[in-house]
């Protein structure tokens, strides 16, 4: 072969197969589009993707993970790891069952024939039936939805969800949902979910949008405690008052002021012994009237779920203190 036909399949190789650093440029890597970094994090107490060099928070418009599922380029076309739906407890079947489409077609896209299309349906609901073939995987079906539909309404990450899925799945396992309420045993491992990952919801938050009682679901919570052996942090003063400043749609400046005087609150041991619901209310009500934001007494006492003799208290004792 001559020099002029080497040159000639060179070049019809380049046209024909992209270069290998275009490809794996970014592979693996989760970046920033909006400044073009690699700088993203992972925020544990808000369970969001945060850019550390511009501050925005995980959007698929700005932020983008190369390693999803899909087709991923040539080197990864053979690679059929990451196509399909993610493992998740928060589906009954953990998202690897497989379903049989309801496409009365072949895979040449001709219609079946009578035959085949009632075989077809047979082997539907003969699959739908293996996937609940004992009452623990037909319980786990019926509560997981209403789990998941619970979190939409709580604006619960997907992480709290998996932890709340898990901690129902041990007490199906226990078969604690026998003869109980499955939406009592939802709401407690949605509130049990909650309090180990930190995230400032209440326990008439839940039960609200479980339509029970609070004392339902805390009945339910006491005993998923004492059967699965679980042991709770404790929410701390700093995690109320971004709860009840985000209730009260409150600015940063005010939150920053009323996190501010808490921490000195701290310093004086003043929290000891102290509801820091109240607490909480207390500091937001004088952070509010040091930034020009102004609330009433009564709009902080509903969301914190105090009374307003406890408020001023708590309001009164700072002041002595730290002299506000």
């Amino acid at each position: 072969m001559d020099k002029k036909s080497c040159r000639t399949v060179s070049s019809r190789a380049q046209t024909i197969m992209p270069p290998e650093s275009k490809l794996n440029e970014r592979n693996d890597a989760t970046y920033c589009e909006q400044c073009k970094g690699y700088t993203v994090i992972f925020d544990m107490v808000s369970s969001e993707y945060v850019c550390s060099s511009c501050g925005c928070v995980a959007n698929d418009k700005f932020f983008n993970n190369e390693h999803s599922s899909g087709y991923s380029g040539q080197s990864g076309f053979s690679d059929r790891s990451r196509t399909g739906m993610p493992e998740s407890l928060a589906i009954h079947h953990k998202g690897l069952s497989t379903l049989i489409g309801m496409g009365d077609t072949d895979a040449r896209g001709k219609a079946l024939e009578p035959a085949q299309k009632l075989k077809m349906q047979r082997l539907r609901t003969w699959n739908n039936r293996s996937q609940l073939n004992d009452s623990i995987s037909r319980n786990l079906e019926k509560a997981l939805k209403f789990l998941n539909n619970f979190g939409d309404k709580l604006n619960l990450s997907q992480a709290v969800l998996e932890s709340a899925a898990y901690i129902y799945r041990k007490a199906a396992i226990k078969k604690l949902a026998k003869g109980r309420s499955t939406l009592g045993l939802v709401g407690a491992a949605l509130y049990a979910a909650c309090r180990e990952t930190a995230t400032p919801k209440t326990i008439s938050d839940v039960a609200s949008v479980c339509n029970l009682s609070s004392k339902d679901v805390m009945s339910h919570y006491k005993l998923i405690l004492r059967e699965l052996s679980l042991q709770m942090p404790v929410l701390h003063g700093p995690d109320y008052v971004t709860l009840i400043a985000n209730r009260l749609d409150l600015s940063e400046k005010t939150k920053r002021e009323a996190l501010k005087i808490f921490s000195e609150v701290q310093q004086n041991r003043i929290s000891i012994g102290k509801n820091p619901r109240a607490l909480a209310g207390a500091v937001l009500y004088l952070a509010s009237q040091t930034c020009n934001e102004f609330l009433r007494q009564v709009e902080i006492c509903q969301v914190a779920d105090i009374s307003t003799v406890s408020l001023r208290k708590r309001c009164k004792e700072i002041k002595t203190t730290l002299e506000v």
